[in-house]
């Protein structure tokens, strides 16, 4: 990874295509794809869907990764449903990171809490994934890492990596909520935090990629994949003085701390037409046997469903 980097060229991502297309009774989209190793080349992956109400649930499905494809294996199993009333979840869950420590596997997910005015509260919960049974306990009943004197608006947790006994996260801050005609308009940005166990978290002060411009003003859910001394983090952000919808943009950090983005070398953009041809956002990048593999969204939020990209 290094060296493609070094190179200034690309990185090559072939897209192989849908492996998820929304077709669970009762609910729509397949948003925020995850996976995480199981055995042999089984993986267990997670998604978002959302049901008649438009609140978000957690599904779970063991998933075939060989050859630069990836097959659902039976019927996915919903496994992460909203809070009760009140809680920082009750609207919705969503999963945004898998990971494994010392013997036991996390989902770390968004909780959603609608307010008045269509404003809204996006705090971080955690989970317990078993993967034999394909079920999720929550950790807690409250969030993790939320709204503090760091984070006044919202902290959404998305990408995590642990070096040593140093945890540290990716998340996304609220930055302001901004009066327009047609409404309140969202500002957040990626943020750090490290913790000594996964919970307890001390957040960095400032984002840590800037905005591009006056035009840009979101960036969703972060990916972090750690390699050969360098952290690489493909991103969604949104939006161009042209384009309004999402893209995945690329950052490369020694550190984790500070980043130097170059979007020209993401290697994935939107198709020229389909399921993806009008957004793409939401990347999770994870390797296999050597390959790597990058799960995410396209047009509408993942309305069409979840597809996968393998670098050549």
């Amino acid at each position: 990874m290094k060296t493609q980097l070094e190179s200034g060229k690309p990185f090559e991502w072939k897209k192989v295509g849908l492996v998820f297309e929304p077709t669970i009774p009762g609910f729509t989209h397949g948003s925020h794809p995850c996976a995480i190793h199981f055995k042999d080349d089984i993986f267990v992956v997670t998604f978002t869907c959302r049901d008649a109400n438009r609140r978000s649930h957690v599904f779970l499905s063991y998933a075939l990764v060989t050859d630069g494809k990836m097959i659902l294996m039976g019927e996915p199993k919903l496994a992460l449903s909203p809070g009760p009333t009140g809680y920082f979840d009750c609207d919705g869950v969503i999963s945004v990171c898998l990971i494994a420590h010392e013997g036991r596997t996390y989902l770390y997910y968004v909780g959603w809490q609608n307010l008045p005015e269509g404003l809204w509260i996006c705090d971080t919960g955690r989970a317990t994934l078993d993967p034999e049974n394909l079920t999720l306990t929550k950790d807690f009943p409250g969030p993790v890492l939320g709204r503090d004197k760091m984070n006044p608006l919202f902290a959404a947790a998305t990408a995590f990596y642990i070096d040593g006994n140093v945890w540290h996260t990716w998340y996304n801050s609220g930055v302001k909520w901004e009066r327009r005609e047609n409404g309140w308009h969202h500002h957040y940005g990626i943020h750090h935090a490290q913790s000594a166990d996964g919970i307890n978290w001390v957040c960095d002060p400032g984002m840590c990629i800037p905005f591009a411009d006056e035009y840009e003003y979101a960036f969703g859910r972060p990916s972090v994949f750690y390699s050969e001394g360098l952290y690489a983090m493909w991103f969604a952000h949104r939006a161009t003085k042209e384009i309004d919808t999402y893209r995945i943009g690329f950052a490369s950090s020694f550190d984790g701390l500070k980043w130097e983005r170059n979007d020209s070398v993401s290697g994935i953009d939107v198709s020229t037409v389909g399921w993806d041809s009008q957004m793409i956002c939401y990347p999770y990048v994870f390797q296999h046997r050597g390959c790597m593999y990058m799960l995410y969204n396209g047009n509408n939020y993942g309305a069409t469903g979840f597809g996968l990209a393998v670098m050549e």
